[in-house]
């Protein structure tokens, strides 16, 4: 039986990293990206510049291509934005290897990003890629070496957005990108119950069926079935009304059509380890938390993870 205890340990970077992350040329699309992270069902890729495109540059996730397909869409398609466009104006934040995971779990929380770039120097002494650890990586290492009796409510995030199985994938789309998430759950119609779930990477094979409309602007503002949309508290903002809905997007598409139905779902009073535990077993990165008569009460994804792992809890 092998004993672990956080502390004890001291888990480097490189103790759970990836050492051979996918990469594309700042000179590739944010079509090309799109299709990389369909590839390999991933949710970030690195960017390199330099000479032999040793040096990385910025980090494009499927939270940019939410973006874009928000903010952009339509005055451009996929296929026009550069890669080194988009990591323009990016602070790219690095760490050695032998970087603390507690430190690592910080960083991210401070700059509010979801991986870290592993660089080492060459014989130039210039910072190369040398690995990526991602929430993920922390997630999976939380799962192996925490033991103790943190309860999810704890660490969960109580303020959650939702949709209903008929919304149209256009709101879906504008409250993940209005609210800055990653995903947003699906509830039943009279009962508020959670039937389903839709994430970033649910959005990536819709991309497609949007048919450019150059001479008319994106809009920033919409209704949902007739309420105002309360978005999330670190947007400072509330949806507004107006009749109209961005172009492109065929407006059959539903929520139901792309949500992944019948979410795994824990309790509000399970041990935060369960859930990471879970994540970590089914390659998801959100559970639905519910009360014991499965209402929604939060949700817990790998972020509430990583405050835990920051905050030192076992």
């Amino acid at each position: 039986m092998i004993e672990t205890v956080w502390n004890e340990m001291q888990l480097v970077a490189t103790d759970i990293c990836n050492n051979n992350p996918v990469t594309l040329e700042g000179n590739k699309t944010l079509y090309d990206a799109r299709n990389i992270l369909l590839k390999y069902n991933i949710s970030r890729v690195i960017i390199l510049k330099g000479r032999q495109n040793e040096k990385p540059a910025g980090i494009v996730t499927e939270k940019d291509i939410v973006r874009f397909l928000y903010a952009e869409f339509p005055r451009r398609s996929l296929d026009e934005i550069r890669l080194d466009e988009i990591i323009t104006n990016q602070q790219l934040i690095t760490v050695e290897g032998g970087t603390n995971v507690g430190d690592c779990a910080k960083l991210m929380l401070n700059n509010n990003i979801s991986s870290l770039v592993i660089v080492k120097a060459n014989n130039d002494n210039n910072s190369i890629l040398n690995g990526i650890i991602t929430k993920s990586d922390l997630l999976d290492a939380y799962a192996r070496s925490f033991g103790g009796d943190v309860t999810i409510n704890e660490y969960m995030t109580k303020k959650v957005l939702t949709v209903e199985p008929d919304e149209s994938v256009h709101i879906v789309l504008l409250i993940m990108a209005d609210g800055n998430v990653s995903r947003v759950i699906v509830v039943g119609d009279n009962n508020g119950k959670p039937v389903g779930i839709i994430t970033s990477h649910d959005l990536l094979p819709a991309s497609t069926l949007l048919i450019a409309d150059k001479s008319k602007p994106p809009l920033s503002k919409y209704r949902t079935k007739g309420k105002d949309i309360e978005m999330n508290e670190s947007t400072g903002s509330t949806a507004a009304h107006t009749a109209g809905l961005p172009y492109g997007m065929k407006r059959i598409l539903l929520a139901q059509d792309i949500m992944k139905f019948n979410p795994i779902m824990v309790t509000d009073y399970s041990n935060l380890v369960d859930a990471a535990l879970i994540m970590r077993g089914n390659r998801i990165s959100g559970l639905p938390v519910v009360d014991s008569n499965d209402k929604l009460v939060g949700i817990i994804t790998k972020t509430d993870i990583i405050r835990a792992i920051a905050d030192d809890r076992q």
